[in-house]
């Protein structure tokens, strides 16, 4: 996390697995509690790692997440080489720093490692504090409490308009599937809300004040992920600073939660298609490397295989239109190379890059790989462009 802008988000696949599947784990709520917990650290269903006092299968919550969250493809998201796809990233970025030679004398640049992303603690899996930062920027949230649970209610506990919920959850908030007569949909992503408060990660006591953002995924792989509404206001639980809603008094921060239609931003959205060529469509104008909120509360008008722009006025700039959610192979987790002039030439492709994983993929969308070049050309400038048109 060392001086990066790091924000907590809609982390993608974690503790779900198939949409309606009969085998879903969580399916929206508090899973089987053998799953995570061992009664009795017996032959059938044994700890692994250290012994804990909340009978968790791991050293830590975020070790017992990644018992079945680690590794590559599918609902995982902590492999070795950077390769997940999903739309949060891949805290395998944490573990892979590599660093781009200096083209003076200049020091070299170093990248990825705890500037990847949330530097969660998963003992078992190698992963530990920050280095460098004691507490999220913009806020106070102690670092050295950071874990998987700091960010998602793996019991799934989820408001419906009364304290703490009166009716169970019968379907993950995830997907499009509605929930069975008689319950409610989860939070996406198992997200906790405002009700998501003491205790909830390692005893720390920290209180949220915003709800669950709304979202849509196209099943446990969150591959393909459109954004309702909530998103920047969910991270800002951690980084209250960095909630800045009033372009107008933004006082030296990006606006988040900010309309795109605000001085034309979704005009420019539409119309960019690289650096040079402003003959884009509203129709085809959504690049999945700078999403944007819809600005609406339902999730049922979320698709995620739409490529439409922003067309209706009511869209939105958010925390993920320019930072993944757990990990990203470029510094302050950002979803492109933000210390580059041109794609092309950003850390993890230089060729006198060292350390890079051979597999690892800088650039995806949509659970694609994106060859930069191919897609936008060899002389691309940042995608800031893609609503700000200065290049």
């Amino acid at each position: 996390m060392k001086a990066k802008n790091y924000f907590l988000g809609a982390a993608v696949g974690m503790f779900v697995m198939a949409a309606g599947s009969a085998m879903a784990f969580h399916g929206g709520g508090v899973a089987h509690c053998d799953g995570c917990h061992s009664m009795h650290n017996s032959p059938e269903n044994p700890i692994s790692g250290s012994p804990n006092e909340a009978l968790m299968k791991g050293s830590d919550a975020s070790s017992t997440c990644l018992n079945c969250h680690n590794g590559s493809g599918g609902y995982h998201i902590n492999s070795a080489d950077g390769s997940n796809l999903n739309s949060g990233g891949d805290f395998g970025w944490l573990s892979n720093e590599y660093q781009l030679a200096p083209r003076s004398s200049a020091p070299a640049n170093s990248y990825a490692g705890d500037n990847a992303g949330h530097n969660i603690i998963a003992v078992d899996f190698g992963l530990a504090a920050d280095g460098t930062l004691s507490a999220a920027p913009g806020g106070t949230y102690d670092a050295s409490l950071l874990g998987c649970t700091s960010c998602h209610d793996a019991h799934g506990q989820v408001l419906d308009g009364t304290a703490g919920g009166s009716l169970p959850v019968g379907a993950s908030g995830s997907y499009a599937a509605g929930a069975p007569a008689g319950t409610i949909k989860g939070n996406y992503r198992l997200l906790g809300d405002s009700m998501y408060e003491a205790g909830h990660n390692l005893n720390d006591g920290y209180a949220f004040t915003y709800n669950a953002p709304v979202a849509l995924a196209n099943g446990s792989n969150g591959y393909q992920v459109r954004y309702g509404f909530g998103m920047s206001e969910w991270c800002a639980n951690c980084h209250t600073d960095y909630l800045v809603t009033d372009p107008d008094s933004m006082l030296g921060k990006h606006p988040t939660s900010v309309l795109l239609s605000k001085d034309g931003y979704d005009t420019n959205y539409n119309s960019y298609v690289k650096t040079g060529d402003f003959t884009g469509s509203p129709a085809t104008a959504w690049d999945p490397l700078v999403p944007f909120e819809l600005g609406t509360t339902i999730q049922a008008l979320l698709n995620v295989t739409s490529t439409n722009g922003p067309t209706n006025g009511i869209e939105r700039v958010m925390c993920l239109s320019c930072h993944r959610a757990h990990a990203s192979a470029f510094n302050n987790m950002g979803r492109w190379d933000f210390e580059t002039d041109q794609l092309a030439k950003s850390a993890v492709l230089n060729p006198s890059a060292t350390g890079v994983p051979a597999s690892g993929v800088a650039y995806y969308g949509d659970g694609m790989a994106i060859d930069v070049v191919a897609k936008y050309g060899e002389a691309q400038r940042s995608l800031c462009n893609k609503c700000h048109v200065q290049d």
